[in-house]
């Protein structure tokens, strides 16, 4: 495609009635061609004549897409051979970034974001966005469409912190905050994405932050659990807990699960609070246990109230209260009474959920015990008096063996799963040994047909293969099973016998 022949389909394109013609003869040129001529790029990108093609009244447009799908389809090939490095790119783009149809402004943005993203290893800086490009990008952060303002706030993500000092910055992330609560949640998210790298960029976009903190306290219950889902990932970082502690979060929230019973709609936060305190107790286990009570003795009333809404978020929760020794030691030091009802509760909660609750219940249990792989005597102590509690103090797997013989092949993987995050433990291997024809079922591989399941039972024999505790008839059979993997087959050879 030569730049004569370009000019002179522009030309054309002023004639109404060829336009769609001469607009599928354009795409049809710029697909033939894998490589483009600078010139003619730039010519297109900047064309009016291109743009006017969708200057149509909405009756025509409605019409017939066509003229929005063939702009859109020649633009986004100009724009993929366009790249950062341009001076002119501001120029170059700054029609389609200001169109009035949002889909071809969607174009432009996602034409920037790519070309950053496959810059990324060659050292990304805030220069690779200039200054009017980015008030354009800030701009589109502002847009309530989310194909407009994900990518917007994806870009900025991996420009903006060169740039948080610039007033026009501030500015319009100020005017951001003015916004709806889709575009202001984005803004709180993309200040906690570029907060969690250090704690000079979280000193740089505080008074977003501190805006996202003082809704905490305004009667919009779902901002305020979106809030806090943005806030957690900046809670597991040290800098950012500091701030937080600063700022006394913790106290407001543990303040307001004190006061549910006079807010009931305050009763739609506590899963959202629930898995703010159980990110940041995997991380710091003792300023949340034995600093937030009140917090703690919330999530065992959600295990013991059989809410069905709620259990999915405190079975997530006691998981991350989990994470760590020193979080099960401090659980079994300041609530073992509660620890046990709750994984009483468990028992009964694995047989008479819905299947899909079970499998929640069962990955929330496969996390508090499994522990790899080091740990304490103390610890697998505790864990073993744990274990009792969800079988009715037995010392036996009895009733996992029922649940591995569950016709449902998601039940049977999620328990298998759990069977192999506890045979880490000698006890828990002792307690097979204890169960009647539990170890014949796992080495029989004639009642498996799902794939996963056969998998997740071999990755259970291979756990026993490696243990010292069973006889070397036992210990042959286990480690046969291993050898041959967890798909084998054996063949049967039928043999036929003539009669008389």
């Amino acid at each position: 495609m030569t730049e004569e022949w370009c000019c002179e389909k522009l030309q054309s394109l002023k004639i109404r009635e060829t336009r769609l013609d001469t607009l599928s003869e354009i795409r049809g040129r710029l697909n033939e061609m894998p490589t483009l001529e600078l010139q003619v790029t730039n010519r297109l990108l900047t064309s009016p004549e291109i743009y006017d093609c969708l200057e149509d009244n909405d009756a025509a447009a409605a019409a017939s897409a066509d003229p929005m799908d063939l702009v859109s389809d020649i633009l986004s090939i100009c724009m993929s051979n366009l790249s950062l490095r341009q001076s002119d790119l501001p120029r170059l783009l700054q029609r389609a970034l200001q169109h009035k149809r949002s889909r071809i402004r969607a174009l432009a943005l996602n034409a920037i974001l790519k070309e950053l993203q496959n810059q990324i290893g060659d050292d990304v800086g805030g220069d690779a966005i200039s200054n009017d490009l980015l008030r354009h990008i800030l701009n589109a952060l502002q847009e309530p469409e989310t194909y407009l303002g994900s990518p917007a706030m994806q870009i900025l993500s991996m420009v903006l912190e060169d740039h948080l000092q610039e007033k026009y910055v501030t500015d319009s992330l100020l005017q951001a905050l003015k916004n709806s609560e889709v575009v202001k949640c984005r803004v709180y998210e993309l200040a906690v994405g570029l907060s969690k790298r250090s704690a000079a960029i979280l000193e740089k976009v505080d008074f977003i932050l501190d805006h996202a903190l003082s809704e905490l306290d305004n009667d919009d219950v779902l901002l305020q659990v979106n809030i806090l889902e943005i806030l957690v990932s900046l809670a597991e970082q040290n800098h950012g807990l500091v701030y937080l502690e600063k700022r006394q979060v913790f106290d407001v929230i543990s303040k307001k699960v004190e006061e549910m019973d006079q807010n009931p709609l305050d009763r739609l936060l506590v899963p959202g609070i629930m898995k703010f305190f159980g990110k940041i107790s995997s991380v710091q286990p003792q300023k949340i246990i034995t600093g937030y009570p009140r917090m703690i003795q919330c999530l065992f009333d959600c295990l013991h109230s059989g809410d069905t809404s709620i259990l999915p978020a405190a079975f997530d929760t006691l998981a991350n209260l989990c994470r760590t020794q020193e979080a099960v030691i401090l659980l079994e030091e300041h609530y073992s009474s509660d620890v046990k009802e709750s994984l009483e509760d468990y028992s009964s909660y694995l047989r008479n959920l819905p299947s899909e609750l079970k499998n929640r219940a069962f990955s929330s249990l496969e996390a508090v015990f499994y522990f790899k792989p080091t740990i304490s005597a103390q610890v697998s102590g505790i864990l073993q008096k744990w274990f009792g509690y969800l079988n009715g103090g037995s010392n036996n797997m009895q009733f996992l063996m029922d649940f591995c013989r569950n016709p449902f092949p998601d039940i049977k993987i999620s328990t298998l799963n759990l069977i192999g995050s506890i045979f880490l433990y000698p006890w828990a291997i002792e307690a097979l040994k204890n169960t009647a024809g539990f170890l014949e079922y796992l080495l029989d591989r004639k009642i498996e047909f799902d794939k996963e399941a056969k998998y997740a039972k071999y990755c259970v024999i291979k756990l026993l293969a490696e243990s010292s505790a069973f006889d070397p008839e036992t210990n042959n059979q286990l480690r046969t099973y291993v050898n041959e993997g967890p798909y084998f087959m054996q063949s049967i050879m039928d043999v036929a016998v003539e009669g008389n």
